[in-house]
């Protein structure tokens, strides 16, 4: 594990397989590609190859990038020339164990001893695949996701004898493909998404059997209520009934009978009826899309509160079982298939107490494993952990979370507030005593508020100010604990996490700098969605003047946003500017007299807040993504954003609200 990886092996050339070798050879990898069919090469190369030509002609890739990318690739039947003085094998062949255990084998008979051996596989344990090599150390966990170029996510996955230096570097390759990573603490069946995917679509066959919903009324309910981009039964269609029902199999036959396939999915599979690829399966197929097209009137007669706290329920028993933690669970979901909220921060918002009280009567109902509360959700609620409204559930929301009757609760460093009649939380930095500078107290508070902001229902844009007429924030608080390397590094990785909560955050953020933003002050507000000032703020990165630097993100976000002459100019300088000159340089958006300051500030707020809740979400996710996301996996984003938000209520209350000229009022739905 000493060399760094520059060579990669790919076994196996079907869709997963050529989609990694390509990905590899654009970022600057040379890849060998093998397959023991020389028919099914020459397609995977000739797939590289218009895939690579459809990058070009989107301007996504340069010609010479592209050719380049193409030239990197050597595809063979030859295995012993594949796996020579390689780095890294990924294995992408079919979901048998036998044929993985085989090509694994042959892989530690030709590869040299420093090469990792990781596997593709979506559902075999890892340590399974790479029990009988005589070093199973180096074995790994690769988890793509299908489109290999568009989707984020690489899960990855130890076995039991994998050494942490294995699952660094591949933590490290995946990074250097620009994907996302989740690693997992422990190898079990499925994993995390394809074992909670499995139990999604499972709760919505269970359902269909007990005649509770229709085909259609699920797949209507998860898309215009949940707000996913595709229904279970679709989805399962999609992928394959066979594809489902060899996973369910495989992982039922290791964690028990309750995971096997339903008896709708089983005698679909067994007459051959197999989604997509048969051209029938829960839907007809024609021209690679479904008959049957769902809508927003079928969705109203089922509550997805059934499936959903099925789910939740399972990434529950992941998290009891240390497969991996709350929110690590949850990103995996988000990021590798598509789920709007992860299941447990679903739970959270729902109540756990609600979800726990759903579980108890499905159960009772229908006598399914799946449907039996894991001992973490009972535990959690019996102690009053309820999730969002107690401060404290499957995540911790602070101690400071709204309570149940909707007022909020005091902060250490924080005054919160919820405007009912313009939408708008406001969080407002209050230790006036610091000029509001930012402690560990203050992130933390900040942090939990954010997620507060993000559960209630009646916030639709959230405003972010300091109190009095002084300072917005004075930067960090030096005095605070001491400037130690310890400390100091501590202090930034949290104002990391914090600024990035603030970007990803499901609602529009308006930072009001309503005096002084210096330092980590003006570093905490850069990732807010907007910035107003008072004409007396002054704003400046001074760091550099004290011999320290910028240290809440400000060296990366400042350049995107003013260019990086300008950004040289702020952060090297370390000088003062005044709002008109940040206005100027495109740093604020407007800049309100100071008499009318904090009025001004929430009229544009509650302006922003009349917008679409769904539209505002999923634009800003998208704006958000451009800068470093490739612009045909934008586009395709774009597409699927679009399509969902044509079903949603709002946009029908938009487009009628135009027709009749009257303002819309929507209702996030």
């Amino acid at each position: 594990m000493a060399r760094e990886i520059r060579t990669v092996t790919v076994l196996g050339a079907g869709d997963m397989g050529h989609g990694i070798a390509e990905l590899a050879a654009i970022r600057g990898f040379d890849v060998r590609l093998r397959d023991v069919s020389e028919t099914q090469l020459a397609k995977a190369m000739e797939k590289v190859r218009w895939s690579l030509e459809k990058l070009v002609k989107h301007q996504t890739l340069a010609r010479e990038t592209a050719d380049l990318a193409f030239g990197r690739i050597a595809a063979t039947t030859d295995a012993k020339a594949a796996l020579a003085d390689t780095d890294l094998v990924i294995e992408a062949v079919p979901e048998s164990l036998d044929l993985k255990r085989k090509v694994f084998a042959e892989a530690e008979a030709h590869a040299p001893a420093h090469a990792i051996l990781a596997s593709n596989t979506s559902t075999m344990r890892i340590t399974e695949i790479g029990e009988k090599l005589a070093d199973p150390s180096r074995v790994v966990g690769l988890h793509f996701f299908n489109p290999v170029l568009l989707m984020t996510l690489v899960e990855i996955i130890p076995g039991a004898t994998t050494t942490r230096e294995t699952v660094a570097a591949a933590d490290a390759f995946s990074r250097k493909l620009g994907k996302e990573t989740v690693v997992l603490k422990r190898d079990s069946p499925g994993f995390v998404t394809s074992r909670l995917i499995g139990t999604w679509v499972g709760a919505s066959i269970m359902a269909l059997e007990h005649r509770i919903a229709t085909v259609e009324t699920i797949d209507a309910a998860m898309k215009f209520k949940a707000g996913f981009p595709m229904g279970p039964f679709e989805l399962a269609d999609y992928t394959g009934l066979d594809v489902g029902f060899h996973a369910s199999n495989y992982i039922a036959a290791r964690l028990g009978p309750g995971y096997a396939p339903f008896k709708s999915m089983r005698e679909r599979v067994e007459r051959g009826d197999l989604g997509k690829k048969t051209g029938k399966g829960f839907y007809t197929w024609k021209d690679n899309r479904v008959v049957e097209r769902v809508d927003a009137e079928a969705a109203k007669t089922f509550e997805p509160k059934f499936i959903l706290s099925i789910v939740a329920n399972e990434a529950a028993k992941l998290l009891d079982e240390g497969v991996a933690d709350a929110a690590e669970i949850d990103r995996a979901m988000r990021l590798g298939c598509a789920f709007p909220k992860g299941p447990l921060e679903w739970a959270d918002a729902t109540g756990l107490d609600d979800v726990l009280a759903a579980l108890d009567g499905l159960y009772k109902s229908t006598a399914h494993p799946i449907t039996k509360p894991a001992e973490i959700l009972k535990e959690l609620v019996e102690e009053g952990n309820l999730g969002a409204k107690s401060g404290l559930g499957f995540h911790d929301h602070g101690p400071k979370a709204a309570t149940a009757g909707g007022a909020p609760a005091a902060y250490e460093t924080l005054l919160v507030e919820v405007d009912d009649a313009a939408r708008v939380g406001v969080l407002t930095l209050n230790r006036p005593h610091r000029l509001h500078a930012i402690n560990e107290r203050l992130i933390d508070d900040l942090s939990a508020a954010l997620d507060a902001m993000e559960a209630d229902p009646r916030v639709r844009v959230v405003l972010l100010t300091g109190s009095g007429d002084k300072a917005f924030c004075a930067g960090a608080d030096l005095a605070d604990g001491g400037l130690t390397p310890a400390n100091a590094a501590r202090l930034a990785r949290k104002g990391h996490l914090l600024c990035v909560k603030m970007e990803k955050l499901g609602k529009p953020v308006v930072a009001a700098l309503n005096g002084h933003a210096l330092g980590g002050g003006l570093e905490l507000a850069l990732p807010a969605d907007f910035r107003v000032a008072a004409r007396r703020a002054k704003l400046a990165l001074p760091e550099v003047t004290l011999g320290l630097l910028p240290a809440m993100g400000g060296t990366q976000r400042l350049p995107k946003l003013v260019g990086l002459a300008r950004a040289k100019e702020i952060a090297l300088l370390g000088n003062r500017f005044d709002a008109e000159e940040a206005l100027r340089l495109g740093l604020v958006h407007r800049v309100f007299e100071n008499e009318t300051f904090a009025a001004d500030a929430r009229a544009f707020a509650a302006d922003l807040a009349t917008r679409a809740p769904l539209a505002l979400a999923r634009t800003k996710q998208l704006l958000n993504m451009a800068p470093t996301t490739d612009i045909l996996a934008g586009m395709e984003a774009e597409a699927a954003g679009f399509g969902l938000l044509a079903g949603s209520e709002d946009a029908l209350e938009g487009i009628a609200a135009m027709f009749q000229k009257r303002k819309p009022e929507f209702k996030g739905e």
